[in-house]
């Protein structure tokens, strides 16, 4: 049994590396530094799980889930991402991740998001679990927040809509002559002002606001 590592920082990678031999002493862990890699490393039956950072050299974002999809459709994927869980977590589990897992997180924490990607099951953190709970219930509650395209700001706009077009936050900033943290900020607000937890849910509340 094999287990893929995705990330372009050697120390990240070499602590998860650590980890697993640690939890798992039999299982060889492969490692990449960039996308392209990927795919060739899992033409290998024998590896089971790929953790994957979401920004990533060569990476296209969701799409990547999609790229590894098609070559093995069984692949347990674990993405593991810095950036903020609020905002991405659901809309990769969406697209066909197993789970999403914060750089942040203790280790323990972080073989329990193993054991569970490899057991088919689906892993969040406790508080994307709590939000996720409280979107399905209908119970979300965006009060005293402007709402919808109209009320966004003209920068907002622009940005809502090369989200919309699928265009990854590096994509944007750089079309736009921003910093990726500042596109991050705005995503955000766009996020919260439209009542939001992932684009997912950003294209079908725009999809049906344009009906009326």
């Amino acid at each position: 049994m094999k287990f893929l590592i995705v990330d372009d920082h050697f120390l990240v990678r070499k602590s998860f590396k650590i980890t697993i031999r640690e939890a798992y002493p039999d299982v060889i862990v492969l490692e990449a530094d960039r996308f392209n890699a990927t795919l060739s490393f899992i033409t290998d039956p024998e590896v089971v799980l790929t953790i994957l950072d979401i920004d990533i050299p060569g990476g296209t974002g969701i799409a990547m889930i999609n790229e590894i999809r098609t070559v093995r459709p069984d692949m347990a994927i674990l993405m593991c991402s810095a950036a903020e869980e609020e905002f991405h977590a659901l809309e990769y589990i969406v697209a066909g991740a197993n789970g999403y897992l914060h750089k942040s997180a203790e280790e323990q924490e972080a073989m329990s998001a193993i054991a569970s990607v490899l057991a088919g099951k689906k892993y969040v953190s406790d508080d994307v679990q709590a939000q996720l709970l409280v979107a399905l219930a209908g119970q979300k509650q965006m009060v005293n927040r402007p709402a919808g395209v109209r009320r966004l700001s003209e920068r907002e706009n622009e940005i809502l809509a090369m989200l919309l077009e699928g265009k990854w936050v590096k994509e944007i900033a750089a079309a736009l002559n921003l910093r990726p943290n500042t596109v991050s900020t705005f995503k955000g607000r766009i996020f919260q002002k439209m009542g939001v937890t992932s684009l997912f849910e950003l294209s079908d509340k725009v999809k049906r606001q344009r009906r009326f």
